[in-house]
């Protein structure tokens, strides 16, 4: 007997700004797929004002606002698991307005192929005020990506993982099986419970995290040109000192996940040798001669942090 495909719609938030919030939620509101076949379950992460003393939810019959006082999104993630009821989440973070037609077409991916263990598809920013004109160098930064029109489809098929893959989604939507079996790896993974946002702290790699744990373990995972939403992008994230900072985090981040999988490439470094490498890495990036490579050298810096912390 084939399980009915059901969505259960996690929002993961922490002192949302209101306004642009709103925008998610009115995405929301304007979906082709039924009510019936997904509820919404709002994960306020420890926000200093709770999210249920402004929001109204009376618009569908299938939502409820929950509170997680542990601070970090991989917690809101992970407690958003634990309260859905359906078979697959779809990740919505409060800054990422869908198009009309996503959770219909998310539907109709995971309804075609029982293998598929996450899925992605293509963002797209709206950035509230210009950005300077080298902004695209790092859209990876700002959670920006746009594979193509050609849907792009990875698995193992019981070869040896050599590299993260390329096709991993930005905004996560994974079988809740697959988000089962990644949580009793968090459980003993001391790497995965310290990878991450955490208020306004700037580290990442949790859903990095949780696309190679599935991957890994032989699902299917892919990039889908018709999932598509929109990234706001407020003022201060295109800023040279953010961008800077994010770029650090990042990297360093990265180092953890990779080493979390057992396929970094690169060996550990005695933090004696951070300063040199430091120095050496601002000649090589010229990173006084404009923001960019400032950007890029801070990139680098914080990959010598995380292999120096390996």
């Amino acid at each position: 007997m084939t399980l009915e495909i059901k969505l259960s719609v996690i929002l993961c938030a922490y002192n949302p700004n209101r306004e642009i919030f709103e925008q998610v939620i009115t995405s929301l509101k304007a979906q082709t797929l039924s009510f019936e076949q997904w509820e919404l379950i709002i994960i306020d992460n420890n926000s200093s004002e709770p999210i249920s003393s402004w929001l109204n939810l009376d618009w569908h019959p299938k939502a409820k606002i929950i509170f997680e006082a542990k601070p970090g999104l991989i917690y809101a993630r992970v407690r958003g698991t634990l309260e859905s009821k359906n078979n697959c989440l779809i990740s919505v973070d409060d800054d990422t307005p869908l198009f009309n037609d996503y959770l219909e077409k998310a539907f109709s991916i995971f309804s075609s192929d029982p293998q598929l263990g996450i899925i992605g598809g293509k963002s797209i920013p709206i950035f509230l005020e210009k950005p300077p004109k080298w902004i695209s160098e790092f859209y990876g930064l700002l959670a920006i990506r746009d594979l193509g029109n050609e849907d792009i489809i990875q698995q193992t098929e019981g070869k040896e993982i050599t590299s993260y893959p390329m096709c991993a989604p930005l905004l996560i939507a994974p079988r809740k099986k697959c988000m089962e079996e990644y949580l009793a790896f968090f459980k003993i993974s001391s790497i995965s419970q310290n990878l991450g946002r955490k208020g306004n702290e700037l580290t990442s790699g949790e859903d990095n995290d949780i696309n190679m744990f599935i991957f890994s373990q032989g699902y299917k995972i892919g990039y889908f040109h018709s999932l598509k939403f929109y990234h706001i992008i407020p003022p201060f994230r295109t800023k040279k000192n953010y961008l800077a900072n994010m770029a650090f985090q990042s990297s360093r981040s990265w180092v953890k996940m990779l080493t979390n999988h057992k396929i970094n490439p690169w060996k550990k470094i005695n933090r004696i040798t951070l300063l040199p490498r430091q120095a050496k890495a601002y000649l090589t990036y010229k990173a006084w001669k404009n923001t960019p490579n400032y950007i890029k050298w801070r990139g680098a810096c914080g990959l010598f942090k995380g292999l120096s912390e390996l």
